[in-house]
């Protein structure tokens, strides 16, 4: 469905440029709104609303009502969003969000969690990896809103961690099947620094020693991880894992799982 734009006030501003002006909703590492590369202020209230639409990109209004003031009753919760939603029409000269029946961010708004996903969907459905542009480096930013402990926040926090992961994975793993070392040693870096005890982003790293002959490197890092869980979680890296390792060291290749 196609959401129709409700105008508010004057037609949007023309940007220094001479292009109407762009919008960048940054929510990993903390919120941020930027118009053209210079920040926004908006109000703590508002960018509730703002920051659950850049996740979820569009939604019902009952939905957004109910969960960003879920202890509230169904009438208080509608009254929130429609102060939460005059307040951001204030904020910026262009309206920031299409409305109709559901509730979406205007054309004009990126927000860096869709950034995320788009690149980490493209790579988890096969597709080549990029030397660069803005998917690559989206997978390795910071995690969802820190410091907010809002119900839907904390599931959508998780939720993302494992999609960087997944998808940090299998970036490390293309590129070291197209022989980029050092790249695919910086993306299983990233995530091992992600989840330190998680045995398929350590594995990817290891892998990439092992292709480049980096034997003492790999060795290392299969040592650290046993360390790690066996201080941590009081198990062993699987046999599977050990097996890379020793096979790595004597030559031989051994087929993913």
């Amino acid at each position: 469905m196609v959401l129709s734009q409700v105008a508010y006030g004057p037609a949007p501003a023309i940007g220094d440029g001479g292009h109407p002006p762009r919008y960048v909703l940054r929510l990993l590492g903390g919120f941020g709104l930027e118009r053209d590369g210079r920040a926004v202020a908006v109000p703590q209230g508002a960018r509730r609303l703002l920051a659950y639409l850049g996740v979820r990109q569009r939604c019902a209004r009952a939905e957004a009502a109910g969960t960003l003031w879920p202890g509230s009753h169904e009438e208080r919760a509608r009254a929130n969003l429609r102060t939460m939603l005059w307040r951001l029409h204030r904020v910026t000269p262009e309206p920031l969000l299409e409305e109709d029946d559901r509730l979406a961010l205007a054309a004009s708004v990126t927000s860096d969690v869709v950034t995320l996903g788009a690149a980490a969907a493209a790579l988890l459905a096969g597709g080549s990896p990029v030397g660069t542009g803005p998917g690559v480096p989206a997978l390795a930013t910071g995690e969802l809103l820190p410091g907010w402990y809002d119900d839907w926040v904390l599931t959508e926090r998780e939720r993302l961690r494992q999609t960087q992961l997944h998808a940090l994975e299998a970036l490390a793993e293309r590129l070291t099947a197209q022989g980029r070392f050092s790249e695919a040693v910086q993306v299983a870096l990233t995530a091992v620094q992600l989840e330190p005890l998680r045995e398929s982003a350590t594995r990817a790293l290891i892998a990439v020693h092992l292709a480049e002959r980096n034997i003492n490197e790999a060795v290392r890092r299969f040592e650290l991880f046993r360390a790690d869980l066996g201080r941590e979680l009081g198990v062993a890296p699987t046999p599977w894992l050990e097996h890379l390792v020793r096979a790595g060291r004597s030559g031989t290749a051994v087929p993913y799982p």
